[in-house]
């Protein structure tokens, strides 16, 4: 079985086309403006030196100083507008946008016409919006009507669902309140409809967010301009809904946790328990880097790794120990690709007028094709199943492999996705 998709894996932009390797697509626009901060901190690296760092020991300041130089350049969301031609969402510092990919694809039809590949042409990046009043979120695109729809962030932490023509430049947003309105997706062939996850969220009298409640599955009808619930489960988190052209609803579905959680006594006596422990292995840590830094030996004949603490990734806006979800989940699939969520991280699939159902655990991103195929990802590789087919791996990417960080999305990049 043999796919074409795309996924992300920390902001960089990934695809796999049938059994061709895997690429790496790097934007223009994010490179550039890594080069001219880059350029700006040489010209101004004067400006930054201080009485302090001359004074501290050779090589001391510039181990301690960290490295502003670097702009974190990140791809937050992706989707296909056709066979060749990709729409995704950037963050470079404090600037976000919406961009177009061409060219990405030798015509299959080209290689089988002659012996040798044609000479593959350069991508081609487009800008199409882009902004530092907000940051953009996932995307999607309706072929139909040319319409971009994208979860636009604001900077008090608010999301709401924005639309935009493929020609315009400006976003319209067409859900408004303080909520975490976020993954619109396009329903085809009925009108002008998204479905989203949506959560309402709660503030401080400073303003800050201190409680989420859980999210919810909303269908928004543009042109009727109505938005009705359909699902909700207060014991669940309901997340990155998808709708195929005969209603039938896609989505994730994790136990829903508060932010703000009652902590019992037990827990409190546990990490009250630990206390000593942890000051202990912080006061090692920091001898052991100076030690190293001036002998270049350990001073722990320890391994390092042994004292650090767990790793916490986020998935899906929520923290998740990843080295207790990969040993948990080796017993489960493939021992050298496990999931790095829970796996209560369920998809669904959730026919008109039945029982959701089940497809994969500890899942963390989807994408259902038009003839009901789909590939998900577990964070540490991907998987894809026709309809009415048995699952296969068809990547290991992420955690599993030192080499890449965990996928945070996968789409199925075109209509024709089994490749003979």
């Amino acid at each position: 079985m043999s796919f074409n998709f795309a996924y992300l894996s920390g902001g960089k932009l990934y695809l796999k086309l049938g059994q061709a390797t895997v690429q790496t697509i790097v934007s223009e626009f994010g490179a550039a403006v890594q080069q001219r901060e880059s350029q700006r901190q040489r010209r101004d690296g004067w400006k930054q030196k201080s009485i302090t760092a001359n004074l501290m020991p050779g090589g001391m300041s510039g181990a301690l100083k960290p490295d502003r130089s670097h702009v974190p350049v990140a791809v937050q969301g992706v989707c296909p507008t056709g066979a060749d031609r990709l729409l995704y969402t950037l963050e470079a510092g404090e600037v976000g946008g919406i961009f177009t990919l061409e060219r990405f694809v030798t015509p299959v039809a080209a290689i089988s016409e002659t012996k040798t590949p044609p000479p593959r042409q350069q991508p081609k990046e487009k800008r199409l919006f882009h902004s530092a009043d907000f940051k953009i979120d996932r995307v999607d695109f309706n072929p139909e009507y040319q319409l971009i729809a994208c979860a636009a962030i604001g900077k008090d932490g608010a999301a709401n669902i924005a639309t935009m023509p493929v020609n315009a430049v400006h976003l319209a947003q067409v859900t408004e309140g303080d909520s975490l309105d976020l993954a619109p997706k396009w329903i085809p062939g009925f009108r002008r409809a998204i479905v989203f996850q949506s959560a309402g969220i709660g503030r401080d009298g400073a303003g800050y967010i201190i409680e989420q409640k859980h999210s919810t599955i909303e269908q928004l009808d543009i042109d009727r301009q109505e938005v009705i619930t359909l699902a909700s489960d207060p014991k669940y988190d309901l997340l990155s809904p998808q709708m195929t052209a005969d209603g039938t609803l896609y989505y994730i579905r994790r136990p829903y946790r508060p932010l703000r959680q009652r902590v019992k006594f037990s827990q409190l006596l546990k990490e009250a328990i630990l206390i000593p422990a942890r000051l202990l292995a912080a006061v090692l840590q920091w001898l052991n880097f100076f030690t190293h830094r001036h002998t270049g030996a350990s001073l722990l004949a320890v391994p390092q790794q042994s004292i650090m603490p767990s790793q916490q990734m986020s998935f899906l806006g929520r923290l998740v120990d990843v080295g207790a979800e990969m040993t948990r989940n080796r017993r489960f699939g493939d021992p050298d690709s496990p999931a790095l969520v829970p796996r209560s991280w369920e998809l669904i699939e959730q026919f008109p007028h039945r029982e959701p159902k089940v497809i994969a655990q500890g899942v963390v991103a989807y994408d259902v094709g038009l003839e009901g195929q789909i590939v998900y990802s577990n964070g540490s590789a991907v998987y894809g199943a026709l309809p009415g087919g048995q699952i296969e791996r068809l990547v290991v990417v992420g955690a599993a492999r030192e080499e890449q960080q965990p996928i945070e999305q996968v789409v199925i990049l075109d209509r024709d996705n089994h490749l003979n």
